[in-house]
C-alpha cells in the first residue's frame, strides 16, 4: 500500500491510492472519507504527510471539505451552472481534468440551408465548419461540430481550433459575449460517433446543441457536441 523505501514521496502514494479507492468506488461519490486519524492508522504515516496528501486532492479536485463535517470525494464529472454560461474547456479546468483538443477538420465552406437556419445567416454565406474531439484524461469524452459564421469570425488557424474557443473570441478577437441558448437532449450512438468515441453501438450520449451570440444578438457559432452519457453530467441552479 505505502512503500516507505520507495522513491515516490509518502504524499504523492496516499494521493494515488486514494484516487484508486474514488476510482473503484470503495470511497463514493458526496461521501465522507476516512479521518486524518484513520488514515495515520491504516497507513502509518504523519499526520502532517496525510494533511498534505488531502489537500492536494482538494486543490486538484478529486475531494472537496465542509467545515465542522469532514471531507467528501467530489463527482469530477458533475458541472454546475448557475445562471451564467461557462465554455467546456471552463468547466473541465474548473474541476481538475486535463482536456486536449483533436481537430478532425476545418474547412471553409458555403452555410447549407439548415447551417444558415442555424446561424441566422443567409444559405451560401461562409462559414468555418470545424470537427473536434474532446479528450478528457486521455479519454474521447465529446465529438464536436461547429459552424462559426465568417461575417464575426473572417479566419480560424488550426493551431487556435485546438484550443478554447471561447478564449479565442474574447482573448484574441475581442469579441463581447453576451449569452447563449443550449438545448438537451439524450439520444443513441451512431456507428459513426461510436468510432470516434470508442462507444459500443446503442451507447447512450447526451446532445447538446448551443447558440452562442454577441452582447448585440449577432449569433457567432451553432455547435452540436456528443458527450458519454456515464461521463459528463451537469446540473442546473436556476433562481425563480
Amino acid at each position: 500500500m505505502i512503500d516507505k523505501n520507495s522513491k515516490s514521496p509518502i504524499y504523492y502514494q496516499i494521493e494515488e491510492w486514494v484516487k484508486a479507492q474514488i476510482e473503484n468506488n470503495t470511497f463514493k461519490i458526496d461521501k465522507l472519507i476516512p479521518s486524518e486519524r484513520e488514515f495515520i492508522e491504516r497507513l502509518g504515516v504523519s499526520r502532517h504527510t496525510v494533511r498534505q496528501a488531502i489537500g492536494n486532492l482538494v486543490n486538484q479536485g478529486y475531494l472537496y471539505r465542509i467545515p465542522g463535517k469532514g471531507t467528501f470525494v467530489k463527482d469530477r464529472n458533475l458541472i454546475i451552472k448557475e445562471n451564467r454560461y461557462t465554455s467546456f474547456s471552463e468547466d473541465m479546468a474548473y474541476i481538475g481534468k486535463n482536456l486536449v483538443n483533436e481537430v478532425l477538420s476545418l474547412e471553409y465552406q458555403e452555410a447549407s440551408k439548415s447551417i444558415a437556419n442555424r446561424l441566422t445567416i443567409d444559405e451560401k454565406n461562409p462559414v468555418i465548419k470545424v470537427r473536434r474531439i474532446r479528450k478528457v484524461d486521455q479519454l474521447p469524452l465529446a465529438y464536436e461540430m461547429v459552424f462559426i459564421s465568417q461575417k464575426i469570425v473572417p479566419e480560424l488557424p488550426e493551431e487556435k481550433a485546438r484550443t478554447s474557443l471561447l478564449q479565442f473570441y474574447e482573448q484574441e478577437k475581442d469579441l463581447k459575449i453576451g449569452y447563449a441558448s443550449e438545448t438537451v437532449e439524450a439520444v443513441l450512438v451512431t456507428e459513426k460517433t461510436a468510432e470516434l468515441l470508442g462507444l459500443p453501438l446503442f451507447s447512450p450520449l447526451l446532445l447538446v446543441r448551443t447558440k452562442l451570440f454577441l452582447d448585440n444578438g449577432q449569433q457567432v457559432h451553432y455547435m452540436k457536441s456528443y458527450f458519454r452519457g456515464n461521463k459528463y453530467k451537469f446540473s442546473l441552479k436556476l433562481h425563480r
